[in-house]
């Protein structure tokens, strides 16, 4: 029976170090670039959310769009809206850009 759940466990081992398709490679590297831009900060990103809501643009372009979440549970947690575009070439993915939707609507008018 510990053979047969150990095997179940490498098998899922195996199948998550796989990586996926194009989608969830391109969410990974968007995920890379995001931690190297936002190091110290306290956010937290969907990477499933994020390889869900990809476009093609090109035969080798993706542009995928999700929500950050920053100071998430704490009473300055607040989200923003992020497209993230990712070239595929021989390499690994690389990430040509990524733009965060900051929302105007959350500011605060001068008084």
């Amino acid at each position: 029976m510990r053979v047969r759940g150990f095997l179940v466990l490498a098998l899922a081992a195996g199948l998550v170090a796989c990586g996926g398709g194009r989608e969830d490679k391109a969410a990974q590297a968007c995920s890379a670039e995001i931690s190297t831009r936002l190091a110290g900060k306290n956010y937290a990103i969907d990477l499933k959310d994020l390889a869900a809501h990809n476009k093609a643009e090109s035969a080798d372009t993706l542009l995928l769009s999700s929500v950050a979440v920053f100071d998430k549970g704490l009473s300055t947690e607040y989200k923003q809206n992020y497209d993230c575009r990712v070239r595929f070439d021989k390499a690994a993915p690389s990430v040509l850009f990524l733009d965060f939707k900051w929302n105007t609507a959350d500011l605060k008018k001068a008084e």
